[in-house]
């Protein structure tokens, strides 16, 4: 049934680099968080169904990047102590982002993407285009260093269960999320996950039905004349009538992008022994843009809603390019 959904994974969760092997130079890498299709994978999601996310849960609070130009005046920020001030970067006339005017003259610190804040305060926060939490450590303080790390893990020679370096290659990196967190979804459609799950190369993860909140609704706000929209999740942009990634969607006049990271897909070619027959392969695929890129719309808007971005090729209904307007 339509509804939300926790995930939360057992132990450190591996999903592989997603190009062909051979391309890799000694170490494989692990693609995080978790896409659409590994999402719907793990839920065993019908194809007549939804899903939205990867968002993240916290002590009920959801959970969405921090857009990129964002910086703070703040400094000497350590592990224990965060960002008190946020602030919005601006776009102007000269076509470039830029700090705000009464800053220009004073230090600053881009903290974009480097932390997750709660859906609600982004929301307040983006439009007011600042934000002053009442001190630099938690309850006050909302935001959170990006609860997840790599782990690599070697197959080099054990020797009294301790990994001996012998200059060999990584054989994998493995991500673990911090306690008490989890991957939140929603599924549209009358379907209910198992309670049980496996994300990546063998995971188990527990899945659960989590009550809808109702400053969520931000989610899907409409947005009459958008300036623009800020990416929740992840998302695969296309050059109009061409196989070539960008970071941007079509009727975009500036932008603030992460590089891209490969995303692979399957494709139909016939077999070499027999060409008769098709066969499904995996292709280097095209580069998936990471959630936190921030788009202002240049004449007509394409977009009055916020939700997933609509995609020829139907990849919104796994939640790819989730766009909040504003």
């Amino acid at each position: 049934m339509t509804g939300w959904y926790k995930i939360i994974p057992t132990g450190p969760i591996t999903i592989g680099n997603l190009t062909p092997v051979g391309q890799n130079s000694g170490q494989v890498g692990c693609r995080w968080p978790p896409n659409g299709h590994q999402l719907a994978a793990c839920l065993n999601l019908p194809s007549q169904s939804q899903l939205w996310g990867p968002f993240w849960e916290y002590n009920s609070y959801l959970y969405v990047p921090l857009p990129l130009p964002v910086y703070t005046l703040d400094r000497n920020i350590t592990t224990g102590k965060l960002p008190r001030n946020l602030y919005r970067m601006q776009w102007t006339n000269t076509e470039q982002w830029q700090v705000q005017p009464e800053h220009r003259s004073q230090e600053f610190e881009m903290i974009g993407g480097q932390y997750l804040i709660p859906g609600n305060t982004l929301q307040q926060f983006w439009q007011e285009q600042k934000w002053i939490f009442k001190s630099d450590a938690a309850p006050d303080n909302l935001l959170q260093p990006l609860p997840w790390e790599s782990l690599t893990l070697s197959h080099n020679r054990r020797q009294d269960f301790q990994v001996v370096d012998e200059g060999g290659f990584f054989a994998e990196q493995t991500t673990l999320m911090a306690p008490g967190w989890s991957i939140l979804v929603k599924i549209i459609g009358d379907y209910q996950p198992p309670d049980w799950g496996i994300l990546g190369a063998g995971t188990p993860v527990t899945m659960s039905i989590i009550q809808e909140k109702n400053n969520w609704q931000w989610l899907t706000a409409s947005c009459p004349q958008p300036q623009g929209g800020i990416l929740l999740t992840a998302a695969l942009w296309q050059q109009p009538g061409r196989k070539i990634s960008v970071p941007k969607p079509p009727g975009v006049k500036g932008y603030a992008a992460e590089m891209g990271i490969p995303w692979q897909s399957w494709k139909k070619v016939r077999d070499r022994k027999d060409p008769n027959r098709r066969v499904s392969v995996l292709t280097p695929g095209e580069w998936m843009t990471p959630a936190g890129a921030v788009y202002l719309w240049e004449g007509t808007p394409p977009l009055s809603q916020s939700g997933p971005y609509p995609d020829a090729f139907h990849r919104d209904a796994l939640g790819y390019g989730h766009l909040w307007l504003f």
